[in-house]
């Protein structure tokens, strides 16, 4: 008989340690499985000392591999990880075995990376690994809260269903990004196109007039003047330039490392012009949409929270979250927390008061995430009605003042010529 650490998930969400003895490691995992534990660690030990043999530092590469030591090639993108879970969703929901599910998967899938990652949790499922430490230790595209969700349907045998919402959260998730990044494609290529235009007059439109006026006596106007003094400076000073640029984003990136700075910067975010609302906005629907989805998963409110906290990267957000946690922890409810946290919206606060007082919390919740979605896309909507006539309107000026300079020029030219 031998001796294993064991490191498990309870099924309330809560962790464990502890010791067995057990004639070989699978027979230590299959009996921590048929308590329903998710098995973080497993590694077998030597007395109260993991053993410095080859088995020891085998047991310890394992364990590496469980707490999170997958391998980089196996990521998996935003569109591959939903099309991943949805084939797992269909196969598991049409009464398919696990292991066949994923040897389907990892057989005929078209992505490479979905192949080996199916591959790689077959291997592990058949020698008796649950699934959510099989996806653990074979990819790092598996979030904790994914994982737990897995966790929570192999317990409660509706592992297919719960892939099925999970598919639904992931869309929406990517949907809200794709959202952000269309809004900003029309701007950004409005900024680029007027900084080119600019580049061009200072850098060869500009020194051509300048050698066309100073042949016929005369002078450039003030605007020119400035963007040509500009322009020599810049091709005389470049390098002194880029040294001070690169010494700034240096010190910038040695500032932005101390979490401090982290925290003030992600609450200043949230106060800025228009961004700021959209930021909030967007962390409103993605908190209701994780927290309706744990809540209806079966996951006790405080739990959930706990895992909601590591959706956002926002380090002010995740303190907030961590308040309210605590509060709920202690018997407060869990709308006036909300209320107190000050980066909710008043409507769902409205909402989850109603969801309390009924106990419907999940159903009121799931409610408040439509109608919040519709809202940040409104909001999405009127930014960009907004921004893209500003910017416009930035470029038609700059267009404007280079053509009125450019047509000065010519016509100062032709007034000497002729005054000749």
């Amino acid at each position: 008989m031998s001796a294993f650490q064991f490191k498990v998930l309870k099924k309330d969400g809560s962790l464990s340690e502890g010791s067995l003895d057990a004639s070989t490691k699978g027979d230590a995992m299959r009996r921590l499985n048929e308590k329903g534990l998710q098995i973080l660690s497993l590694v077998e030990v030597e007395g109260a000392k993991v053993k410095k043999s080859e088995g020891g530092r085998k047991a310890r590469a394992e364990t590496k591999v469980q707490r999170g030591g997958a391998p980089a090639e196996n990521r998996l993108s935003s569109k591959h990880l939903i099309q991943f879970t949805e084939e797992m969703s269909d196969l598991l929901t049409a009464g398919v075995q696990l292991d066949t599910a994923l040897n389907s998967i990892g057989k005929r899938s078209e992505s490479p990376a979905i192949r080996r990652v199916a591959a790689d949790c077959y291997g592990k499922v058949r020698d008796g690994v649950p699934l959510a430490s099989a996806m653990r230790a074979s990819s790092p595209s598996f979030s904790d809260l994914y994982l737990n969700l897995v966790s929570a349907g192999e317990v409660s045998g509706a592992l297919g269903d719960i892939l099925k919402r999970q598919v639904s959260y992931l869309t929406t998730l990517a949907e809200l990004k794709g959202k952000l990044a269309t809004a900003m494609i029309y701007p950004a290529f409005l900024i680029l196109s007027g900084v080119g235009v600019a580049l061009m007059f200072t850098f060869f439109l500009i020194p051509k007039l300048r050698r066309l006026v100073e042949s016929t006596g005369g002078e450039l106007p003030p605007v020119a003047r400035f963007m040509l003094g500009a322009g020599d400076f810049l091709k005389a000073q470049w390098i002194p330039l880029l040294i001070v640029l690169a010494i700034m984003l240096i010190a910038g990136a040695v500032i932005f490392q101390k979490e401090s700075v982290k925290r003030i910067w992600d609450e200043k975010k949230l106060r800025l012009p228009l961004f700021g609302k959209l930021l909030i906005t967007r962390f409103n629907v993605q908190f209701v949409e994780t927290l309706s989805n744990l809540l209806n998963n079966g996951l006790t409110l405080v739990k959930a929270l706990q895992l909601v906290e590591g959706t956002t990267a926002n380090r002010y957000i995740r303190e907030q979250i961590n308040g309210i946690t605590n509060k709920v922890s202690e018997g407060a409810l869990l709308n006036r927390s909300l209320e107190k946290a000050g980066v909710f919206e008043p409507g769902l606060i409205d909402m989850v008061r109603i969801g309390e007082d009924t106990g419907q919390l999940a159903s009121s919740m799931s409610k408040a995430g439509e109608r919040l979605d519709r809202e940040f896309s409104r909001s999405i909507d009127r930014i960009a009605s907004v921004i893209q006539p500003a910017i416009i309107l930035v470029m038609a000026l700059l267009v404007g003042v280079m053509s009125y300079m450019m047509i000065s020029v010519i016509y100062e030219t032709i007034s000497v010529l002729r005054n000749r």
